[in-house]
């Protein structure tokens, strides 16, 4: 599995399920955190277990100060009540130490790298965020509630690999059913 490197690529769910099988469950863990909130590795590595009620966990954005409190997804729920605290952030290395956004990255190419596979990276997981929320049916306020994206453009950028197919036809259904053509005829 080789890609070329532009830009941050989202995970195909194949490589998604086998790293979940094969990496150690810190990388697991942080994977996980990555897909179900859609956030930055540079906020992943700072949120803490204070954050995290469980329920909600909260997080100010780095890039933006923007504060987002993020409904807890159930899969990443369960896994933060199985997870062992060892220090203040969710997400440490290897000693128990907090990590810092860079040093999760290379601890994620590593692995894959370890896997054959080269071209991805920890933030193409937050396209699979957008991905999942727009073909789950949510709109592009709603992705961005969860992303934290200021712009609708970033938002369609994010969620572009979404299932166009389902997309369209639910489009299509939705236009059927409204009888209706631009002018207002049906």
């Amino acid at each position: 599995m080789h890609k070329v490197a532009h830009e941050h690529e989202p995970w195909p769910q194949e490589l998604i399920d086998r790293f979940l099988r094969e990496a150690r469950p810190s990388l697991c863990w942080a994977v996980k955190l990555a897909l179900y909130t859609g956030q930055r590795r540079s906020d992943l590595v700072k949120m803490k277990w204070s954050q995290f009620d469980g329920k909600w966990i909260e997080v100010r954005q780095q890039k933006t100060g923007e504060l987002l409190s993020i409904p807890c997804h159930k899969t990443l729920r369960t896994e933060l009540e199985s997870m062992p605290r060892v220090a203040d952030t969710i997400l440490v290395g290897e000693r128990g130490a907090p990590l810092t956004g860079s040093s999760l990255s290379v601890m994620v190419r590593k692995a894959l790298r370890e896997m054959g596979v080269d071209g991805y990276a920890i933030h193409g997981l937050r396209k699979n965020a957008a991905v999942a929320l727009a073909d789950a049916g949510c709109d592009a306020f709603e992705i961005a509630a969860i992303t934290g994206h200021r712009t609708l453009g970033m938002v369609a950028h994010y969620a572009k690999r979404r299932d166009q197919r389902r997309h369209a036809r639910s489009a299509m259904d939705k236009w059927e059913q409204s009888g209706k053509l631009r002018n207002g005829t049906g």
